[in-house]
């Protein structure tokens, strides 16, 4: 039974659920460190060396060539599912940048103006993982709004096929030998507007990256060693936000559906045996249904032993005494994915302030936000959404600041500078702003 009482939790039973760091081993810490090293010494070199040492993969050169990407038709009707999701995630986020360039100027006396403009990063590097699936998704999520953002240079790192004894892939553009990776996520990096992939993944894409691309920022979801290395690079280079394993929550009451809140649960579950998957529901009567749900769906999946440990390690069935006390604990768990599926989803929404992206009612299903809607599916986890946001137009640019002072506007704050520049002992400063006015004293 994984059905238990949210008040009835001990203290240590609750921050076991909140706490989905993990931690990282010093096996990855010292692992990632040398490669890191490695590469920012010998450079492509150890990239290559790494891919085929870690990953078994052999490769003659990083980057896909011209033939490859060449060979592979975006505009073609197997590709269509991407060029339709592209449109609805571009959608989304040029309304961002429209947003962010509506900034007005500010004039707080007269002869001064100040005002903030838009500049996009100019090199980005995004990653795509390909461990146990391919994330061609992942590929739109990400380039589409960097090219809104006006970058110039969007570099995609994402890791190639080993061949024998790697995951048998399925579905459109499954890379089939060794040092290929998926025509379905080169197609979507086409649609997207990268102007470069590398075929290498894990700490040595991270490496690769920043040492040999010199990117100025990196972003994307990953494994712990890809994760890590981005923690161990961020004094050097601007990420995105930290990265962990996928997660839902679901706050329902009893109208919500039980095969639905089953399934959603499952679809981030199957992500890897780390996920977690947690219903926070005010009705034991959906509880019992949506656990019998589970076993039944688990057992008609084909990745049913990802999903049967997933389930095991971090699957909860939480009942709430009332929707209070479930939003109370969903704000302090902090979900990437949030499902509210009660009578009224619309009246919970203002009492929500932890969560990376939200899905109102029954048919609002996660993985329509990973695929299709246009929103963005790179999100913070194990709790960052108390203080990050979800990737955006705003993850790749920044704002520079600018003022315009006339002699008029100077003089109206003269004496407010002259006094900040007594006060802390900076004198030079206050003579900065005094010099201006001497051929008239």
């Amino acid at each position: 039974m994984k059905i238990r009482k949210l008040s009835a939790l001990s203290k240590e039973e609750l921050s076991a659920i909140l706490d989905r760091g993990g931690g990282v081993s010093e096996k990855v810490k010292t692992g990632v460190a040398e490669i890191l090293r490695e590469v920012k010494k010998r450079g492509e070199v150890a990239v290559l060396e790494f891919t085929q040492k870690l990953d078994g993969v052999d490769l003659s050169a990083l980057e896909v060539s011209a033939a490859e990407l060449s060979a592979v038709d975006e505009n073609s009707a197997e590709f269509g599912f991407l060029r339709e999701a592209a449109r609805n995630i571009e959608k989304f986020h040029a309304n961002q940048l429209e947003n962010i360039r509506s900034e007005k100027k500010v004039s707080p006396a007269d002869g001064i103006e100040i005002w903030r403009e838009w500049r996009p990063i100019q090199k980005v590097g995004i990653y795509a993982p390909g461990g146990l699936a391919i994330y061609p998704s992942s590929v739109l999520m990400q380039a589409i709004p960097a090219k809104i953002a006006g970058c110039e240079e969007i570099i995609l790192a994402t890791p190639a096929f080993a061949g024998t004894g790697s995951p048998n892939f399925a579905g459109a553009g499954s890379p089939n030998s060794a040092g290929e990776i998926s025509t379905a996520v080169i197609a979507a990096a086409k649609i997207s507007g990268v102007t470069k992939i590398i075929k290498c993944g894990g700490a040595q894409a991270i490496g690769a990256l920043y040492y040999v691309y010199n990117v100025q920022k990196i972003t994307g979801p990953g494994n712990p060693w890809v994760t890590e290395a981005k923690k161990q690079l961020s004094d050097k280079v601007a990420i995105d936000m930290p990265a962990g394993p996928s997660e839902i929550l679901i706050l329902a009451d009893d109208t919500a559906v039980p095969k639905f809140v089953a399934a959603d649960l499952l679809s981030q579950a199957e992500h890897a045996a780390s996920s977690k998957s947690i219903l926070a529901t005010t009705s034991e009567k959906l509880a019992g249904e949506v656990e019998a749900e589970i076993e039944k769906q688990i057992s008609e999946l084909k990745r049913d032993v990802i999903l049967k440990e997933a389930w095991r390690l971090g699957g909860e069935i939480l009942i709430a005494k009332n929707l209070g006390e479930a939003i109370d604990f969903t704000n302090e768990y902090a979900p990437e994915h949030l499902e509210i599926c009660v009578e009224n989803p619309e009246s919970i929404l203002p009492k929500i302030v932890n969560a990376g992206s939200v899905f109102l009612g029954n048919f609002a299903s996660e993985p329509a936000g990973d695929f299709a809607t246009g929103a963005n599916h790179v999100l913070p986890t194990a709790g960052f959404a108390k203080n990050f946001s979800p990737l955006s137009v705003e993850s790749f640019g920044k704002k520079i600041q600018i003022q315009k002072i006339s002699k008029k506007g100077l003089s109206a704050i003269r004496g407010v500078c002259e006094k900040f520049g007594e006060a802390e002992g900076l004198d030079a400063h206050a003579r900065s702003v005094a010099i201006r006015f001497e051929d008239e004293e």
